[in-house]
């Protein structure tokens, strides 16, 4: 199948004040999301930091721990949801406590209820002190699309979009949340430029709203390369700026073939390995080029 829809929610986190809150706002925004019919319905990342509103001691480290013990019911309601609606779901990202650490784990639910996992592997500065980083990037195949999930942060580093790519994934999909307007901008020009890139599709959406003096900024989008019979600004579907609202379009894989192949820009194929393998050799031997630029 290479026609698929795409939905992707801006969720405003606001003041709540139980887990039940919480499940009754994504409970309307994916009903909301339903009457487009998606295929894929993605939220964003940090989708139940929303709880610590109702946190008694938010200026403890242990908040994140406490905010970690919702995993059980985080995963029942969108096994749930995936199962119900008949769709596939990125229930944002959350974080899940393993041997005592915590990692930013976003999820994809599928509608037969099994639950796939990807943990952000490039921590954004602030999140150092309280999550340790995933280790490996993964491709999802499902019936209607191979696809990734680059949470955030992970989808400002072109080699990661690079790697899945040409291990087959068609479908971005990142789950985003940035403190800044800065922060948001800079998540979505690497966004389009990483269609442009791998001639690949993204579909990007934000955390909105404050929480624990905590103000999130964004906007949710559908982004295509620029060529061929895409749109000419790379936009299938945005939404307005910090607006609770869902972003949705119609993709078709087969298009992506198309244009690798006989595209006005062929990106993908034409990258030349053979100046890459002399970068990579380098960054393998001089951590951050210290040691070449050393006299």
């Amino acid at each position: 199948m290479s026609q698929l829809r795409i939905s992707a929610v801006c969720f405003k986190a606001g003041i709540i004040s139980s887990f039940d809150d919480f499940a009754e706002h994504v409970l309307r925004l994916t009903n909301q999301a339903a009457h487009d019919h998606p295929d894929f319905l993605i939220f964003p990342e940090l989708l139940t930091y929303e709880l610590t509103s109702f946190f008694e001691n938010t200026e403890s480290p242990e908040e994140y721990f406490r905010l970690a013990g919702y995993t059980n019911a985080y995963l029942d309601l969108f096994t749930y949801l995936a199962k119900d609606k008949g769709f596939y779901i990125v229930g944002g990202s959350h974080l899940r406590e393993f041997n005592g650490k915590l990692f930013n784990t976003s999820h994809l639910f599928t509608p037969d209820g099994e639950v796939m996992e990807q943990r952000k592997c490039h921590l954004f500065p602030d999140e150092v002190p309280v999550t340790t980083p995933g280790d490996a990037l993964s491709v999802f195949e499902t019936e209607k699309v191979k696809l990734s999930l680059l949470t955030c942060y992970d989808l400002e580093f072109p080699e990661a979009a690079r790697l899945v790519t040409v291990q087959g994934a068609e479908l971005l999909l990142s789950p985003s949340a940035t403190a800044s307007v800065h922060g948001y901008w800079r998540v979505r020009h690497c966004a389009q430029a990483r269609c442009v890139e791998n001639q690949v599709f993204v579909a990007h959406c934000s955390l909105l709203g404050t929480v624990d003096d905590t103000t999130f900024y964004g906007a949710a989008s559908i982004l295509t390369p620029c060529d061929g019979n895409f749109p000419e600004k790379g936009i299938a579907a945005e939404t307005s700026f910090n607006k609770e609202t869902i972003a949705t379009a119609e993709i078709d894989t087969e298009m992506l073939y198309e244009i690798r192949q006989s595209g006005a820009a062929t990106t993908l194929k034409d990258r030349r390995w053979d100046v890459l393998d002399v970068l990579y050799q380098f960054e393998s031997t001089s951590p951050n080029g210290s040691k070449a630029h050393a006299s």
